[in-house]
């Protein structure tokens, strides 16, 4: 396993940390024929239905106090953020199939919950990231901000009001500000649907929180500018999708994940994307033993259910399905 690599990257050494991680990835991801890893995937997705997807009893997450922000993984990379003001659902996807692939966990999100949805992000147009079946779901009055070229997409779903943010600008809500910051992902839907289309990732910010919300990417030199821009102090990185190789394109792996939470120098990483769909050749529980084995080596520590973020030193707060940790934190 690779050693710590610096805590506060810079545009100038970029380069040499993504030969470094293309290094250790070829040092891990190496051996398997194409047909090897197709045949183990047809495999997990042939074993997804006959287990079913398991369900998931997710307790609701009121509003929380004052100065106090909390995040919720729902599942795959659907997460809420929940502040004293506002309930805020990222790329919702509730349905238990997607192409025909049976979903290991159920959505974690109680009815009142949802119900309660007040802004919904949508950070690319891919069908588990904009569900318009799950959209359908959610209350009408409810805001959906999506990438530019998305707006249509969501419109046919009947809701009211749909904003498309370029990255750089802003959406504000209650007691939030949302920007839109740039990917390294494909925005195209595919399946019939072949026009360009943007994705974004986004920045939330309340008067004592900066979180930043992934979505999709890959690594890339971005996310140095967005921890200088931004400060976050709560990353939501994806750490599933990243075999065959050739995924880690627009994907990371937990290694890719570590590495830009230390680009963005963000106190608290919460991992998404892992533990619902097999969609991808690696082994559904993979991302999170190889994250784990990740944190040993580095000797990162796991977030408690309850965090004060600015006592914090870096820490990675690994949530199950329809789990919640609160982040409380004055900012000087």
């Amino acid at each position: 396993m690779t050693p710590p690599a610096p805590r506060r990257p810079t545009m100038m050494n970029f380069a040499e940390r993504s030969r470094e991680l293309d290094h250790e990835h070829r040092k891990r991801l190496r051996g398997a024929l194409p047909l090897t890893l197709s045949m183990r995937y047809l495999g997990s997705v042939l074993w997804r239905l006959r287990l079913g997807t398991a369900p998931v009893r997710a307790a609701s997450a009121p509003r929380p106090p004052a100065g106090t922000v909390a995040i919720t993984y729902v599942g795959h990379a659907t997460a809420m953020i929940t502040t004293p003001g506002s309930r805020i659902l990222v790329d919702p996807m509730l349905e238990n199939t997607l192409f025909g692939v049976r979903r290991a966990k159920a959505a974690g999100i109680s009815a009142e919950d949802l119900a309660d949805v007040d802004l919904v992000l949508v950070t690319h147009a891919h069908r588990d990231h904009l569900s318009r079946t799950s959209l359908a779901r959610l209350p009408g009055s409810a805001p959906v901000i999506v990438p530019p070229h998305c707006e249509r997409l969501v419109r046919r779903v009947g809701l009211l009001k749909v904003e498309e943010l370029e990255p750089g600008h802003g959406y504000r809500s209650s007691d939030v500000e949302v920007t839109a910051v740039p990917v390294r992902h494909s925005g195209s839907r595919g399946l019939g649907d072949s026009a360009r289309r943007g994705a974004c990732g986004y920045v939330v910010r309340t008067s004592r929180h900066s979180i930043y919300v992934a979505g999709d990417t890959g690594y890339f030199s971005g996310f140095v500018e967005i921890g200088r821009r931004f400060r976050p102090d709560i990353a939501l990185l994806p750490i599933s999708g990243y075999e065959p190789a050739a995924f880690r394109e627009e994907h990371m792996s937990p290694l890719d994940a570590v590495y830009a939470f230390e680009d963005l120098a963000a106190r608290v990483m919460i991992p998404t994307s892992y533990g619902s769909f097999p969609l991808s050749y690696e082994p559904l529980e993979a991302p999170l033993d190889w994250l784990r084995e990740i944190m040993r080596a580095r000797g990162l520590p796991l977030c408690g259910a309850q965090a004060q973020g600015a006592e914090h030193g870096p820490c990675i707060a690994i949530l199950d399905h329809g789990e919640t940790v609160r982040f409380g934190k004055q900012k000087p």
